[in-house]
C-alpha cells in the first residue's frame, strides 16, 4: 500500500509541475535516450566495423562538429534564443530566415571545398563521398535543430521527445542494416545509414519552417543574426578544437586504428555526461536565483557536494575501465583502457569550470568565457603536436586532463574577479575545491598501474566497497 501511495504522490506531483518543469524533465530523458541508443550500439558496430573503419566514422563526426561552426555560423545556437525574445511577434519569420542564411552559408562553404576538393580531403582524412554526405547531413540536420531550440524555447516537449527519439532509432538501424549489407567500405555504409535516416526526418521539419515562416530573406534579421553571433565564432571553434583535436591528431600523426581506440575510450564520458548535463539543467538556473537573493554560501556547498558525487563515479568507471573497454570492443581495444583515467578525470574539471562559468555568464561576462575557450585550444594543440609523435595516442588523453585543469584554473581566476568587481563573496571553497579534485586525479593514476594485476585490483574494489557500505550504515543510524 505504502508503495503505491509513493507512486500516486509521485504522479500527483508531475501533474502539478509547471510546464517548464515538465519541459525540463522531459529533455533530460530525451537526452539520456539519445546517448543511450549511441553507447548500446557501440559494441554491435566495433564488432561489424575494423578498427580503421570505425576511425573514419568517429574522424567524421569530428570534423563534422568543426565544420559546422563554418557551415552554419552557430545561427541555432547564441543568437537564437536571444531574438526569440527580441522579435517576439515574429518568431515564425525569423526562423524561417535564420534557417535560410545558415543553409547559404553551408551552400557557400561547400563550393568552397570543390573548388580545393582534393587539398581538403587529405587535410581532412577522408574520401569525397563522405565528405560530400557530412554537407548533406550538415544542410539537413541545421532545420532541425532550429525546429528543436525553438520548441525547447517555448516548453513544447512532446514534439521535439518524439522526433528526436524516433529519428535516431531509424537512423541507427539504416546504419546497422546497410553496414551489415555492406562488403566492403562499412564506414562508408554506416554513415551513410546515419544520412539518410536524417535526411528523411530533417527534410519534413525544413520544409515545415520554411512554410510557417513565409520569409526567405530579412536583412535586419541577418544584419543582427550575423552580428551578434560571429564575435562567438571563436569561443564555438575553441570549445569544438578541445573536445574534437586528439582524434584528429591522432589520426594524422598515428592512423585510424589508433583514433578508433582513443575514440571508444571517450564513450565513458557519453555516459557520465549524462548525468552532469541533468545536474547542470537544474544547478545553472538555482545559482542564478541564489545570487539574486544574496545567498553565496549554499552554492558553493552545493558544488562542493556534487564535485564529490561526480569524482566518486568517474573513480568508479576508472577502476572498472578493463571491463568497461571489454565490454565496449573487445580484446582489440584493451589498450584504451589507459586513457579511461585523463579521460575520467577531465570530465571531473568540466564539471567543475561550469561552475565557475555560471557566474561569468551571470554577469555577462562572455568575452572572458571566449578567452579562456581560446587559450586552451591552442595549448592543446601545442600540446598534442609535441607529445603524441613521442608517446602516441595515450599522451592525448593527459594533454587534455592537463588543458581542462588549465581551463578550470582561468575560469576560476576570471569568476574571482568578477566576484571583486561586483563586490560579492567568492561563492566557492576554492582551496578545497581543488584539493578534492587534485587527490582524485593522483587516485585515477594509482589504479591506471594495477590495470595489469587483476586480482590487485579487485581487492581494492572490494576493501573500497566495503568502506562506502560501513560508512553508509553509520550515517543512516
Amino acid at each position: 500500500m505504502e508503495k503505491r501511495k509513493n507512486l500516486s504522490d509521485i504522479i500527483n506531483i508531475y501533474i502539478n509541475m509547471s510546464m517548464p518543469a515538465k519541459a525540463s524533465i522531459w529533455f533530460v530523458i530525451c537526452g539520456m535516450l539519445q546517448k543511450g541508443i549511441v553507447f548500446i550500439t557501440t559494441p554491435i558496430f566495433t564488432r561489424i566495423l575494423s578498427k580503421e573503419e570505425f576511425g573514419t566514422v568517429n574522424i567524421y563526426m569530428s570534423w563534422m562538429a568543426i565544420i559546422t561552426i563554418f557551415a552554419t555560423l552557430e545561427l541555432p545556437t547564441g543568437v537564437f534564443n536571444k531574438a526569440m525574445l527580441k522579435y517576439e511577434e515574429d518568431r515564425d519569420g525569423y526562423t524561417s530566415s535564420s534557417l535560410v542564411l545558415a543553409s547559404l552559408s553551408t551552400i557557400i562553404l561547400f563550393l568552397i571545398y570543390l573548388c580545393f576538393l582534393k587539398k581538403i580531403n587529405i587535410f581532412l582524412g577522408l574520401d569525397s563521398a563522405i565528405v560530400v554526405l557530412m554537407f548533406i547531413d550538415i544542410f539537413f540536420t541545421t532545420a532541425i535543430t532550429f525546429w528543436s531550440v525553438r520548441k525547447r524555447f517555448e516548453y513544447k516537449y512532446k514534439s521535439v521527445v518524439s522526433v528526436t527519439i524516433i529519428a535516431n532509432v531509424v537512423a541507427t538501424l539504416l546504419s546497422l542494416i546497410f553496414t551489415l549489407c555492406s562488403v566492403e567500405h562499412k564506414d562508408l555504409a554506416r554513415i551513410e545509414g546515419l544520412v539518410l535516416g536524417h535526411v528523411f526526418f530533417y527534410a519534413i521539419i525544413y520544409i515545415h519552417l520554411l512554410r510557417t515562416g513565409k520569409k526567405v530573406y530579412n536583412l535586419n534579421y541577418w544584419k543582427y543574426s550575423i552580428h551578434y553571433n560571429l564575435p562567438l565564432i571563436p569561443h564555438y571553434l575553441s570549445q569544438q578544437i578541445l573536445n574534437q583535436s586528439d582524434r584528429i591528431m591522432i589520426n594524422s600523426i598515428c592512423g585510424k586504428a589508433d583514433a578508433a581506440v582513443y575514440s571508444l575510450s571517450y564513450q565513458m564520458a557519453i555516459v557520465i555526461n549524462i548525468l552532469i548535463n541533468s545536474i547542470h539543467s537544474s544547478f545553472m538556473p538555482w545559482t542564478y536565483q541564489m545570487l539574486k537573493k544574496g545567498d553565496v554560501q549554499n552554492i558553493g556547498k552545493r558544488a562542493f557536494q556534487i564535485e564529490i558525487l561526480i569524482g566518486s563515479i568517474c573513480l568508479i568507471f576508472t577502476l572498472f575501465a578493463p571491463e568497461f573497454i571489454f565490454l565496449l570492443g573487445g580484446k582489440e581495444y584493451l589498450e584504451a583502457v589507459y586513457i579511461i583515467p585523463p579521460v575520467a578525470m577531465s570530465v571531473l574539471f568540466i564539471t567543475i569550470y561550469s561552475f565557475f562559468g555560471n557566474i561569468e555568464f551571470y554577469f555577462e561576462k562572455t568575452k572572458l568565457v571566449m578567452i579562456a575557450s581560446c587559450i586552451v585550444a591552442v595549448l592543446n594543440l601545442i600540446l598534442n603536436k609535441i607529445f603524441i609523435p613521442i608517446l602516441g595516442f595515450v599522451a592525448a588523453g593527459y594533454t587534455t586532463l592537463i588543458c581542462y585543469i588549465i581551463y578550470g584554473l582561468l575560469h576560476y581566476i576570471f569568476m574571482v574577479k568578477i566576484c571583486e568587481n561586483n563586490k560579492i563573496k567568492n561563492p566557492y571553497p576554492g582551496n578545497k575545491m581543488w584539493i578534492t579534485a587534485l587527490i582524485y586525479v593522483f587516485l585515477s593514476i594509482c589504479i591506471s598501474m594495477l590495470y595489469k594485476y587483476k586480482l590487485e585490483r579487485y581487492i581494492i574494489i572490494l576493501i573500497l566497497s566495503a568502506i562506502l557500505l560501513i560508512y553508509y550504515m553509520r550515517k543512516n543510524k
